[in-house]
Order: C-alpha cells, then structure tokens, then sequence
C-alpha cells in the first residue's frame, strides 16, 4: 500500500499511551503509582483519590511542538508544527466518615485527560535507487507495433503522511482509606477514540529514452470508536515513610469501530491492479499525452467496515519515599503485553492474529519522578524510559523523556508549571511488505509545556 496503517498497526496505536495530565503530573513524567493525591493520578492508580485530604478542582491547558525529522535512503527532511489544547480537567470530592471508623474517609472522583494525540504531519524524500512500483502509463498502448519501454529507473520518491485525531478518557473514581494506611480504589473509563489518516506516494521514474513518468498515489483512512475500561489499585504504607503501590487497567473494549476509507482498486482495467492501486492514481509522462486518473468521480465511493477490538492490560508497579515536608521520590514499573491484541468480526481477522502473534510482545516501562519542597514553592523533576512493543526493535527504549516543574501553593490554590521533552524512534513502510524498499526512519521530538490551576475546598 501507499500505505496507510494496517490493523495491526492501528491495535498498537490504540493502545499505547502518551497520557497529558496535570502539570505536576506531567513534571514528574507521571511517576504517582505509589503517591496519589493529584486528579491526573486516578487514572493510573485509582486508589490515589484516597489520598486527597481536601477537595479539589483543576483544570490544563498545554502547549506542543512536535519535530520529526525522516530519513529514507541517507536523505533527512526535518518537519515542525504546534499544537495548543485543554488536556485536562478533573476533581475530587473528599468525604468525611459520618461515624467513628476505621475507614475514615471516601472520595468521588471524575477526571478528563488526553490519552494520546494523533496529530503528526511529515514528509520524505529519497531515491532507493533499485525499485519503482509504477513503470507504465496506462494511456501507453501495447498492442502496437512497438512493445512500450517501461520507467524502470527511479529517480526520487515522496512520502507524505499526515495524521490527525486524538483518543480521549473520562474518568469515574471512587476510593476509600483505611486508618491512613491502605488506600483502595477503582475506576470506570469512557473512551472516545477519532484518528484519520491522509497518506501519499510520488514516484518519479525514467525510461532509457530520457522520459520521465510521474505517479501520484494516495489513501484515505479514518476510524472512530467509543470503549470502556475498568481499572482497580491500592496504596499501601508500610512504613511511615515508604509507599507501595499495585494497579489493573483492564482491557479497552471497543465494541465498534467504524472505519472509512479509499482502499479501492476503482478501475480494474489497467496495467496495475491489488495493493498497487487501492486508493487514487494519477500517472502523466513527458512523452504520452494526457493525464491518467483512476477516478474522475468528484465524490468518489468510499469503503466503510464495522469491526470490534480489545486492546491488552496493564500492570503497574509503584514505590516511593517521602521525606516529611521537604519532598517525595517516586518510581513506577509498568507493562503491558501487545501480544493479546484482539480483533473481532468473524474469521476476517486471522491473519492480522497471525501477524500479532508473531511481532508484537510484552513493553515495559519505568517511569521516575522527584519533588523538593521550599515552603509554598514546589521544584520537581522526573525522566521515563519504553520499550517498543515490536520484537525486534524490543531490546531497546524507543521511548525517552525528561521533565521538569514548578509549583506554587496558596491557602486555597495551586499554580503548577511543567516542560517535558520526550523522543520517540520508530519506523514507516512505505511501500508494501512484498517490495523490498528500506521503511522511513522516524525521530519524534515532542516539547510540551503546560501549567494547571487546581482551587482546594
């Protein structure tokens, strides 16, 4: 294909998480399995409501800049954009036990985050040098006397790839203490999940004659859902200093994604066919007039398919320390085993179980984060690290981030600050697995800003 992302790469993507929560959980790379009290938490851990010892509201706002640079065949081409949102909103209601008890207080909680933001555009340009797909102008006749000389010298190639959409989560939280020692909670997640998909092709070819053959080739992908989730945690304090922490995330259950796209072959009778055509084809030359395109349909039809899908679980470890009034560190383990992907809708998956089964596996990720507290003023810091969920890149951290923050306290209030910086390394194929062209390699770098106002009652 051109090629947009196959299920397989689409179950990977709805399941990985680049969650934006509060900026004092976004400074410390979000290490409060074992901490709580921070609304952003509750997701993670759903025992953290437990921790609140008074209400709170908060509300984010958040400010991106997102850097891929992508190099194919030894040429790098650098792409930049921005993106501003309110990536949280969320609160906590404390309430007191109304008798004497040993479980001594419960919480309601509800919390908005973005769990993942779709929105990368890119561009790359090379020349493999050995390979083109598109070598004949379909206009070219051959059945005159003269066989047509095929394009089959490539001369560059052009991969656009522009993505958009974001998967969401709201958040329903109940929690209770026990004598300020065990913290128990659980969660009910709604998750609304949009992510579109316009991918392009250019291939610009030559003949032995000095002709030149142009090919425009693109898809269309768009696919959106609502699932659910459950998730249950505890914190417990061991010691008065020493905090542990366990959570569950369920499984997401998408019961229906509606999916859209031009994954068509719209003229069956030309010199390409399957993979090499399903979406819109343009093909010109410099030396046969007129201008090919495999649909001249200003409203062209599209292919529409319901499918479901349950993404994997994930455990999560916590432990911290805490150092009285002057600051707290924290570290979480956590994985999640991309292997149990599943896709339903009859038999019409099996070769996408197939293919889960033997690329993807277990990711584990440890995320840090500390905090030193100077009266009303708050400085903090944290870094995580992320396994890749495809075996053979597996044995390496695709995913790396540093953050920093600063927190302000008032009677009533909290102003948080936080920057974080992280990389992702990953690879696109840009042609289809049978075409033996190197994939795009692609070096994310995201720079988010964001800060949170968080009103105590």
């Amino acid at each position: 294909m051109a090629q947009s992302m196959g299920y397989t790469d689409l179950g990977v993507l709805f399941s990985q998480e680049n969650y934006n929560g509060t900026a004092r959980y976004n400074a410390m790379s979000g290490a409060f399995g074992a901490l709580g009290g921070d609304v952003s938490a509750i997701y993670h851990n759903p025992a953290s409501g437990a921790v609140f010892s008074r209400s709170e509201i908060s509300g984010s706002l958040s400010y991106e800049t997102i850097d891929t640079d992508a190099t194919y065949y030894g040429k790098t081409t650098f792409n930049n954009q921005t993106d501003f949102r309110v990536p949280q909103f969320g609160f906590v209601i404390v309430f007191d036990a109304p008798y004497s008890s040993n479980w001594s207080k419960f919480t309601l909680g509800f919390n908005y985050s973005t769990l993942n933001e779709f929105k990368r555009n890119y561009t790359a340009k090379g020349n493999n040098g050995s390979f083109v797909r598109y070598n004949l102008h379909p206009f070219d006749n051959p059945e005159l006397p003269d066989e047509p000389i095929p394009y089959n010298i490539p001369e560059s190639q052009t991969f656009q790839n522009n993505t958009s959409g974001r998967s969401d989560v709201y958040t329903l939280s109940i929690a209770s203490a026990y004598k300020d020692f065990f913290y128990i909670g659980s969660t009910l997640n709604f998750h609304n999940v949009k992510f579109s998909q316009d991918v392009y092709l250019g291939e610009q070819n030559g003949d032995d004659e000095g002709n030149t053959l142009y090919a425009d080739y693109n898809q269309f992908l768009y696919e959106e859902s609502s699932g659910i989730s459950l998730g249950v945690g505890m914190i417990l304090k061991p010691f008065r200093n020493f905090r542990l922490g366990f959570a569950y995330q369920s499984p997401i259950w998408y019961p229906e994604i509606y999916e859209e796209s031009n994954a068509i072959d719209y003229d069956l009778e030309n010199s390409y066919s399957g993979f090499q055509e399903r979406g819109y084809l343009d093909i010109q030359s410099t030396d046969i007039p007129g201008l090919y395109r495999n649909t001249y349909d200003n409203n062209p039809e599209f292919l529409t398919y319901k499918y479901n899908m349950n993404t994997p679980e994930k455990w999560t470890a916590s432990a911290a320390i805490t150092l009285g009034q002057h600051g707290l560190i924290s570290v979480d383990y956590h994985q999640k085993n991309y292997s149990l992907i599943r896709f339903g809708n009859g038999s019409n998956f099996q070769q996408e179980r197939d293919e889960i089964a033997t690329s993807l596996t277990t990711a584990r990720g440890l995320r840090g984060g500390g905090e030193l507290r100077f009266n009303q003023i708050s400085l903090r810091g944290g870094a995580l690290l992320e396994e890749s969920p495809y075996k053979p890149n597996n044995e390496t951290f695709y995913k790396k981030g540093v953050s920093l923050g600063l927190g302000l306290k008032f009677k009533n209030a909290k102003l948080d600050f936080a920057y974080q910086y992280t990389e992702i390394d990953e690879n696109y194929s840009i042609y289809h697995s049978s075409e033996s062209v190197n994939d795009v390699t692609l070096l994310n770098a995201n720079s988010r800003f964001s800060t949170t106002l968080a009103l105590l009652f």
